[in-house]
């Protein structure tokens, strides 16, 4: 439980900023079915995605979760969902294939390695399917196969390709559930011509590398502190929604892989979220943030913003660093494909 004392400043902005987005959680109203995101997109090659249904949040049974936690169902219900919309196709089944539903069971288990049958219908040709959503369950996936060739090329493309999805009613009239049919999710093809896709920094170049600390040092003492000598490999990649710079070590680890044992490098990882990003063109601007939470319960956001210019498989991109009272100048980094 999160306790805020007001006699104490720091502490009060503390605990103000993790409350800061709380909704008071569901209890006297029906369980929600609903869509577990707005929406999600990868590369022009990939050959299938998902989507997610979940239930909405109610008041935590045990009282543990303020802002509440799903509850499962205490039966099962069938819910209806449909393809309302596609663009850059011009029917369903030259780009969907079979699809699947499933669970997590644990980490390392789904439904599907315990064969239990969600009794997923899906209908190509019109875009309706129907799935089971089992009682004891927070959330199931539907996964598609694509057509990984149907927009894999050389040119860049400014066309929307995507494809949205809603949830459209229950089956029967269960009682104390409900779905959510105004909210959409929706998939969006991504051109790696464009920024899109994973860039990699030559380590061989030292100016490279050393701007590279510099820009990302500004928020992690790790990578401030490191040496060429440490580094098997640097990328940056553009995905949706989010930036994520990568330094895989040199140095390697035991992991628990599902219960094998199994050695691999260490790695440090940067997410931000994208605030603004042309995707359509050769050359535009950038920026992207996050807040940090740091020693003793202290959040402070970062920002990097800047522009980029992209010449075959070479990425040139320019770059300035805020956070907090913490700047970075301006730092051009080149990465490739």
């Amino acid at each position: 439980m999160l306790l805020c004392l007001s006699a104490f400043l720091p502490a009060l902005v503390s605990c103000d900023k993790q409350n800061e987005d709380l909704e008071t959680p569901l209890k006297d109203f029906p369980q929600v079915i609903r869509l577990s995101d707005e929406g999600d997109g990868d590369l022009e090659d990939e050959d299938g995605f998902s989507f997610a249904i979940t239930l909405s949040d109610r008041t935590d049974p045990d009282g543990e979760e303020l802002g509440g936690r799903p509850v499962p169902l205490a039966e099962k219900v069938r819910v209806n969902f449909a393809v309302t919309d596609f663009e850059g196709f011009a029917q369903l089944s030259d780009y969907l294939g079979s699809a699947e539903a499933f669970y997590e069971i644990d980490d390392c288990t789904t439904s599907l390695d315990q064969n239990i049958d969600l009794n997923l219908q899906f209908d190509v040709a019109t875009g309706r399917g129907s799935v089971d959503f089992p009682a004891g369950v927070e959330e199931i996936e539907i996964e598609f196969e694509a057509n990984e060739d149907l927009f894999d090329d050389n040119i860049l493309n400014s066309d929307e390709r995507s494809i949205t999805i809603r949830l459209t009613g229950l089956e029967g009239n269960p009682q104390g559930v409900a779905v959510n049919t105004t909210a959409s999710f929706v998939y969006e093809v991504q051109d790696d011509e464009a920024i899109y896709g994973e860039w990699e920094l030559d380590l061989s170049d030292a100016v490279a590398f050393a701007r590279f600390k510099s820009l990302f040092g500004l928020i992690n003492e790790d990578i401030r502190s490191l040496q060429a000598s440490d580094v098997d490999e640097i990328t940056l990649s553009f995905e949706y929604g989010e930036v994520k710079a990568l330094v895989v070590l040199n140095e390697m680890e035991q992991v628990d892989d599902c219960g094998t044992m199994v050695m691999e490098n260490k790695e440090i990882e940067i997410e931000a979220e994208i605030e603004e990003l042309t995707d359509d063109a050769l050359d535009g601007d950038l920026e992207f943030g996050e807040t940090l939470e740091l020693a003793g319960g202290v959040f402070r956001e970062f920002v990097y913003k800047g522009s980029f210019v992209i010449v075959g498989d070479t990425l040139q991109i320019e770059l300035e660093g805020e956070f907090g009272d913490e700047r970075v100048s301006p730092l051009v980094l080149i990465l490739s494909k």
